[in-house]
């Protein structure tokens, strides 16, 4: 277990250090992105039924679905608005706009490990129960 903390940390370690080393946190921080990806996430895992493995399993894949459902309701927003003409503001709406499937990957990235540790050691548990 001390094996999957420490691989959480160094991953969000890692994604920090590139955040920081190409510009500031500041450019991430997008709160209706946030809100989209994790409400989505919880709506999806809770309606997906299973145990709890399952359901975290299902927060990860609803955060992507999530994620990219609101990369298309950003992209609908920019050309309703005709952002995507004006490229002055393009480049800012398009970054806010791709937010959304960042958060969702980073997510899903996460449940999975959490998720494949909790089914291995499941399975050892099964194994060492046959014995």
């Amino acid at each position: 277990m001390f094996n999957l903390f420490l691989g959480i940390i160094l991953f969000i370690g890692l994604i920090v250090f590139a955040i920081f080393s190409g510009g500031s946190i500041e450019t991430f921080m997008d709160m209706p992105s946030l809100i989209i990806v994790v409400v989505g996430a919880l709506i999806y895992s809770f309606s997906s039924g299973g145990d709890a493995t399952d359901r975290l399993d299902n927060f990860g894949v609803g955060a992507v679905r999530m994620g990219w459902i609101g990369f298309i309701i950003g992209m609908v927003l920019m050309a309703n608005g005709k952002i995507i003409l004006d490229m002055e503001r393009f480049s800012s709406a398009f970054a806010v706009a791709i937010l959304p499937i960042f958060f969702g990957y980073f997510f899903q990235i996460i449940t999975n490990m959490i998720v494949y540790r909790l089914k291995t050691n499941k399975f050892d548990d099964e194994l060492k129960e046959e014995d």
